[in-house]
């Protein structure tokens, strides 16, 4: 997960980090800890950010996937 870029993401959205807080049911300390590395994200959490970012899902998988899985395959590796 690249936290540095989903709080990019979320600065250049212009919605208030405690106002995000509210629309996924967290508060806005929880919220904070987690965006700052300290607490892990839920599965469920995630796809609540999604949604209220209106995120596209080439942000969403660059943000929280991008360390896990790699951008491109060479055509060698892709039938491995």
């Amino acid at each position: 997960m690249n936290y540095e870029l989903l709080r990019a993401y979320i600065r250049d959205s212009g919605i208030k980090v405690s106002y995000l807080a509210e629309k996924i049911g967290m508060t806005r300390q929880s919220l904070h800890a987690k965006l700052n590395g300290s607490r892990t994200f839920t599965q469920s959490e995630i796809m609540a950010l999604k949604i209220a970012l209106h995120m596209n899902d080439e942000d969403f998988m660059r943000i929280f996937f991008a360390e896990c899985v790699p951008e491109t395959a060479t055509s060698r590796e892709a039938k491995v």
